[in-house]
């Protein structure tokens, strides 16, 4: 009830904040659910849409320097939400002649993909609305002919079952208890132009992924952080975006959420080669892809009663190459970052970007998971890993 994500840009120039709340207004008219809270009735969760509520729209002002701005950004990007007030908020953060711009979105109505869009929406707005021109989404689209259920049926035949027990998911979700709002301590890796270049170019090499490379080095990462010499079991959760794997493929503004995740077991050394151990985790998620594990796994009523939920180590997300964000004359977006703004017990979360050429690798932790000392070594030995493919080179 309380997971909510925050999806941000950073932009060199002045943002206008009058044009910036119209342009989220009209936002929020295409996509009504915006203007939303979650509740509860006899038959379960639901969405409400009280008449002419506008979620909230703040603008912080900084005292122009760094340290500040920054303090002021990650506040905000950690600030969640209460569904049963709002689903959705903007920020916008002014510094010296440069501006962040923060869309809070609840989970419940939207996923990573998703979140992305919307802000891409958002800044077409701001941009029209710049040049004098009106919004392009002001108003709601054509609504999704078909639903989730019915989309998942259109697979291979025999790879997802042809029904759903409704009711017992019904049933488990009303009874699902409410775990904690816990607090996330963000972390950050960034590689500059030339790092990213390399990186891709040494993996193209290998014939291996980016998803694949981060997902091991970060595994070999965890485990380098616990104690004693022998291998470890770990466990690498991935989600799985199902939009582009059903016939026909499903659009972010048919599906609220449509992802599922797939976890693999695999042996770690320490000092492990983060090639060979994500290969092993890619191939475990490519050949539970192609069964229908991801599609079975979203649809099981079980995953929300189960005494004991599967224990994962980490958890790598990968929303990869972020398109540019579009902007007015005399405005340049530089950055993207998004990460959630609360979080579940033991969820070590990767979430990997790229964008203006730049592979980005957000690391976040519930409060009390990881001691200062311990992330920082966690955020260092990944980030060694990493460049170490970057120079085409085996670790020492």
């Amino acid at each position: 009830m309380d997971w909510s994500g925050s999806y941000s840009i950073a932009a060199d120039g002045e943002v206008q904040p009058d044009l910036l709340i119209r342009a989220f207004e009209a936002l929020c008219d295409a996509v009504p659910l915006l203007n939303g809270c979650l509740g509860r009735d006899p038959e379960g969760f639901c969405f409400r849409i009280p008449a002419g509520r506008r979620p909230e729209a703040t603008v912080r002002e900084t005292d122009g320097t760094p340290e500040h701005e920054e303090a002021v950004y990650l506040a905000e990007m950690a600030r969640p939400l209460d569904s049963g007030r709002e689903l959705c908020r903007l920020v916008l953060v002014r510094g010296e002649r440069r501006a962040r711009i923060i869309l809070v979105l609840h989970h419940s109505m939207i996923d990573g993909r998703g979140g992305v869009t919307l802000l891409e929406k958002l800044c077409r707005n701001y941009t029209a609305l710049s040049e004098g021109r009106t919004p392009p989404y002001n108003a709601p689209g054509v609504p999704a002919q078909l639903s989730a259920e019915t989309l998942l049926k259109t697979r291979a035949a025999g790879v997802v079952e042809t029904s759903v027990d409704r009711e017992a998911l019904r049933a488990a979700l009303a009874a699902a208890p409410q775990p904690d709002r816990l607090r996330v301590v963000p972390g950050r890796l960034r590689l500059d132009a030339g790092e990213t270049t390399s990186l891709r170019d040494a993996l193209r090499a290998d014939a291996f992924s980016v998803h694949g490379f981060v997902a091991g080095a970060a595994t070999v990462a965890v485990r380098d952080g616990r104690p004693g010499t022998e291998p470890l079991d770990l466990v690498c959760g991935c989600p799985v975006d199902l939009r582009n794997r059903t016939d026909p493929p499903v659009t972010v503004e048919e599906s609220t959420n449509f992802v599922s995740g797939v976890e693999t077991s695999v042996p770690v050394a320490r000092d492990a080669d983060p090639v060979d151990v994500g290969r092993v985790i890619k191939e475990r998620l490519d050949k539970a892809v192609d069964s229908g594990e991801a599609e079975r796994a979203i649809l099981q009523a079980g995953q929300f009663t189960a005494a004991e939920p599967v224990s994962v180590d980490l958890v790598v997300t990968n929303l990869g190459p972020i398109p540019e964000f579009t902007a007015p004359e005399g405005l340049r977006v530089t950055d993207f970052r998004g990460y959630t703004t609360t979080t579940m017990h033991g969820l070590l979360l990767f979430v990997v970007t790229s964008y203006d050429s730049r592979l980005s690798i957000e690391i976040t932790s519930p409060e009390g998971l990881l001691s200062p000392e311990q992330r920082t070594a966690l955020e260092e030995r990944t980030a060694e890993l990493i460049r170490a493919r970057t120079m085409n080179q085996e670790r020492a």
